[in-house]
């Protein structure tokens, strides 16, 4: 196959020429996650102090009574992590109410876009109720990205290993997680990089990287929360970074692994999780399972939630693991069918695309049924 031109690669518009020269999102997924990793954090044009998933469209962007893509980057605005306090194990994990630090989600402008057209407002809750009357698919273009940083204070870190950068605050905050997902194939491709420094980076389920690292495969210490060894870089990778001119610290992350599909060949499930983002049930974690619950109701409101899983609705197919967790492997046609044996079964839940970020950000009161 022949390699795709970084150029070409960094102006992500579209990612559908990926593609044309095979799809990577199956073939080769550790590939084109290093792809995109180096394109999205290149210098921006005309910002020497953002990369380019900095420029993008925030969710404070997006979900507004009247949403607009920046021109310039918008200010970073910290948030308290989505998932944070509802681990299944310890309130906040590794983040507490009030402290320093936090997540931003960011869209190119494909998916944003695509959820703010007139025709859809999938922003509101109004364009969402009025998608589940139609019975209509939330379907995004195959050049869409969304990628969610995690960010702790600079003064916490060595920060000269860290992509540092300011928020709105006026602080400096150190870049210690990145998850990737883009629309290259109908259920999306995920990827999950992390700096080499966390601990327990590779915890629970080892660290997977076929393209970028000389180690493509580091085991689970035994015991958790400890350090792992760098992930040093192949030639194919290190000469890609130097092509894109990132910035020197760049090299310290790390692919944890990627994700295209909910089992494999076999029917294991598969599974894939953040020890930043996804700490606290990361033994259960799989980004395209999860994601496979985001969904509204009639009233344009959440159906599923934050995507775990509990009992009654735990099975052990799909959570393995008592109490609340992730789901992982097949989703279960009853998260959104009443009937969903029936020739024409009755829906309760609407997909959103794999995005959890329009159904727990779309303004606007859920409209009643």
């Amino acid at each position: 196959m022949r390699a795709i031109g970084i150029v070409a690669l960094l102006s992500l518009l579209p990612l559908a020429a990926l593609a044309a020269e095979g799809n990577l999102a199956t073939t080769d997924p550790d590939r084109l996650a290093w792809q995109l990793f180096v394109a999205l954090t290149a210098p921006a044009p005309g910002h020497a102090d953002k990369v380019v998933f900095e420029t993008w469209a925030s969710n404070d962007d997006t979900f507004s009574e009247k949403p607009e893509y920046p021109a310039t980057p918008s200010p970073k605005v910290l948030h308290f992590p989505a998932l944070g306090g509802r681990m299944p194990t310890e309130p906040d994990g590794p983040w507490r109410r009030g402290a320093p630090g936090g997540e931003e989600v960011r869209r190119n402008k494909a998916t944003f876009d695509y959820i703010t057209a007139a025709q859809n407002r999938f922003h509101t809750r109004e364009g969402l109720a009025r998608a589940f009357a139609e019975k209509r698919e939330i379907k995004l273009p195959v050049d869409s990205i969304e990628v969610k940083a995690n960010w702790i204070a600079a003064d916490e870190v060595d920060r000269a290993r860290y992509y540092v950068s300011v928020a709105s605050d006026g602080k400096q905050y150190a870049l210690v997680a990145l998850h990737v997902t883009t629309k290259l194939i109908p259920n999306w491709t995920w990827a999950t990089f992390e700096h080499a420094d966390n601990r327990g980076r590779c915890d629970l389920m080892g660290c997977r990287d076929g393209f970028g690292a000389t180690v493509p495969l580091i085991a689970a210490n035994a015991s958790p929360n400890g350090r792992y060894p760098a992930c040093e870089k192949t030639p194919a990778l290190a000469a890609m970074i130097a092509q894109a001119k990132l910035a020197a610290v760049f090299s310290n992350y790390c692919l944890k692994g990627t994700q295209n599909d909910f089992v494999t060949a076999t029917g294991l499930p598969t599974l894939l999780g953040n020890s930043v983002t996804e700490f606290g049930f990361a033994n259960t974690s799989s980004c395209i399972s999860c994601h496979a619950r985001a969904s509204v109701d009639a009233t344009g409101g959440p159906a599923q939630g934050f995507g775990f899983m509990q009992a009654p609705d735990r099975t052990p197919e799909n959570c393995p693991t008592a109490g609340r967790c992730s789901p992982n492997g097949i989703p279960d046609p009853n998260w959104f069918w009443d009937n969903p044996g029936a020739a024409e079964p009755d829906l309760k839940a609407l997909q959103t695309d794999f995005l959890f970020s329009i159904t727990l950000h779309a303004i606007g009161k859920s409209m009643m049924p």
